[in-house]
């Protein structure tokens, strides 16, 4: 496999960026510091725009968007959010629009695109459990859960970017096991187009000149494409890895997007309230750099990953990946609740 078509999709992608960044300056779609976000002078939120433009001209010229027809569904779904994405980078519109455009994105490739949940395999017994009518539903459900869970972890430069190479790395590996060099390409076009977008958004220094952010037309596109790619290649009789192997492969996001919910609606509040009790926020609270977290984080998510693929290669039971699964997630849970409980009790000793 050449390695030319990706290093044009990185390139393009970097070019993409340098000619939109004035742009974004211009017409004012940049990211200002506030009481929540402590960067350095107002930051282009293009980086969403370029990864989707890189990615997409990598799928036509690798003639993948027209071999595979479910893609062109999965490119207007991932264009319908970049465009609600900038509206919402620049008016900054309530999660309610937000969450019925990402219903809508989801539908577009569960109806038409046909990837949808049908199989959760073997999960608590040995017997697979198979959806049948509850199929659009859960797929419906997990589609804008996985899209919405690395949006939340979008607060450290580098973070959902990183994030999802872990992800797209980690299918490439089950890709390339497999011999399933459609799939191959495919998730190559995104970690170009990410990699790229990366040297931008983590820098060289803090204040670097260039800093771009993706904005959450960057986050929830990544998300959908992600959704997309767990569901399209862990199910039926060419799958590539077990659905509860998905689970592994996108753990930290998964685990903190739901433990943060929980938190929020215990105390009363939207799960989509905004605050500052994501992992990112713990690690920074208790004297971490933000590079600092960034790898941490990371490093868990390349352990867990590391886990669930050498699980699902050595035929661990899926019952046995799934309740590993769930403590890992019960004791996240229960650990950082009490550290932030704890933070609570001293903020109002003092």
């Amino acid at each position: 496999m050449s390695i030319w078509p990706y290093f044009f999709v990185f390139s393009l992608t970097i070019l993409i960026i340098l000619i939109l960044r004035p742009l974004a300056l211009r017409f004012n779609l940049v990211d200002r510091p506030n009481n929540r976000k402590t960067h350095l002078g107002n930051v282009p939120l293009i980086g969403g725009i370029a990864m989707f433009f890189g990615a997409l001209i990598g799928l036509i010229i690798l003639n993948l968007i027209f071999l595979d027809e479910n893609l062109i569904f999965l490119v207007l779904s991932s264009l319908l959010l970049i465009l609600i994405g900038i509206v919402d980078d620049y008016y900054n519109i309530s999660h309610k629009i937000r969450f019925t455009f990402q219903i809508i994105a989801a539908l577009i490739i569960i109806h038409y695109g046909g990837v949808a949940l049908k199989d959760l395999g073997s999960l608590i017994s040995d017997n697979d459990i198979h959806l049948e009518l509850f199929s659009v539903a859960f797929s419906l459900f997990a589609i804008v859960g996985v899209l919405n869970a690395l949006n939340f972890s979008d607060g450290v430069d580098g973070m959902s970017s990183s994030l999802s190479l872990v992800t797209f790395i980690s299918v490439a590996f089950f890709a390339f096991y497999a011999k399933e060099f459609f799939v191959l390409k495919f998730v190559f076009c995104f970690i170009s187009a990410i990699t790229a977008f990366l040297i931008f958004n983590i820098g060289f220094s803090k204040g670097s000149s260039y800093k771009i952010f993706m904005g959450d037309a960057g986050s929830t596109f990544l998300g959908l494409v992600i959704a997309w790619t767990l569901i399209s290649f862990s199910q039926g009789n060419e799958s590539i890895f077990s659905p509860v192997t998905a689970l592994w492969i996108y753990s930290i996001p998964l685990i903190d997007a739901i433990s943060v919910m929980i938190r929020r609606v215990s105390k009363g509040n939207s799960p989509f309230f905004p605050d500052r009790e994501h992992l990112h926020h713990f690690f920074m609270l208790i004297g971490k750099s933000d590079r600092q977290t960034l790898i941490i984080i990371i490093s868990f998510s390349i352990l867990m990953a590391t886990i669930g693929i050498f699980m699902d290669i050595f035929g661990v039971p899926e019952k046995t990946m799934f309740l590993l699964f769930l403590s890992i997630a019960f004791i996240y849970f229960f650990v950082l609740r009490y550290f932030w409980n704890l933070h609570t009790i001293n903020v109002k000793n003092d």
